[in-house]
């Protein structure tokens, strides 16, 4: 079994606008168009069994609409999951994370530099502390994002920082713990009692500090994920298995931590 935790679509009108948007801001191209039947697609070319959507409300005012989107995904399975996702400038941030609960949606994506507001904003711990109270886990986006190059507001060390005031919250630290950060993921996130996933890492950085941070982090709170569309699911599978990881261990980054989590 393999499970995705970290996928990315949009409704099918809105896929091609979208992706294109963030390749053009991103530099970086594609592997896929972004709608979920070309997720599906790739799921069946490549072995996935599962993928969890993350979506990201960028703007207060989208916050029901991306939620609607999550809601539907879910609902018509395939073999994909979402979390929903709330900003916190939506003046229904509480009855939104109320409303994901509801419909049978495991957490909620956060992205600080698409959001405009950084991670430890009062406004953010906010948020994710109703999440947690409610059950709700909680993925975010660390380290820098290639779309914003110079402005990173989503930083190992601010994690790192609020994490007392998130006691008993379920918390993925996306991209190994923070993209470009490996130093800082090491000095502040390694070893805590957070999850982290492998999207968009392996095979970009220094194998060894990969590795490292993979053996050294507790084998329990290690989540496979791609980013797609901006990783392809094979080359992320072959990339990880290529690290040649104890059996045990790549085992429980390619699906068993996940399939606990999210109760498969």
């Amino acid at each position: 079994m393999v499970i995705d935790f970290h996928t990315h679509i949009f409704p099918d009108k809105l896929a091609p606008r979208a992706v294109g948007s963030l390749e053009k801001s991103s530099h970086t191209k594609a592997a896929l168009g972004g709608s979920r039947q070309e997720l599906i697609d790739s799921m069946r070319r490549n072995g996935i069994d599962y993928s969890v959507n993350m979506p990201i409300a960028s703007r207060p005012d989208q916050t029901p609409s991306i939620n609607r989107f999550a809601y539907e995904v879910q609902q018509k399975g395939e073999g994909l999951l979402s979390f929903g996702s709330v900003h916190p400038g939506f003046a229904g941030w509480k009855e939104q994370l109320r409303e994901i609960r509801a419909a049978g949606l495991k957490g909620i994506k956060l992205h600080p530099d698409f959001q405009g507001l950084f991670l430890d904003d009062p406004s953010m711990v906010a948020v994710m502390r109703e999440a947690a109270d409610l059950g709700l886990m909680i993925l975010i986006h660390c380290g820098m994002d290639v779309s914003f190059p110079d402005l990173h507001r989503s930083t190992p060390e601010r994690l790192h920082r609020i994490l007392p005031q998130l006691e008993g919250a379920t918390i993925v630290a996306a991209h190994l713990g923070g993209f470009r950060y490996l130093d800082d993921v090491e000095k502040y996130l390694v070893g805590k009692d957070l999850y982290i996933d492998t999207s968009y890492t392996i095979g970009k950085f220094d194998e060894t500090q990969v590795r490292r941070i993979l053996e050294n982090h507790r084998p329990d709170r290690i989540l496979f994920g791609t980013d797609s569309p901006w990783e392809d699911q094979g080359e992320a599978v072959a990339k990880l298995k290529a690290l040649a990881l104890p059996q045990d261990l790549e085992d429980a980054i390619l699906y068993g931590n996940a399939a606990r989590l999210l109760s498969l």
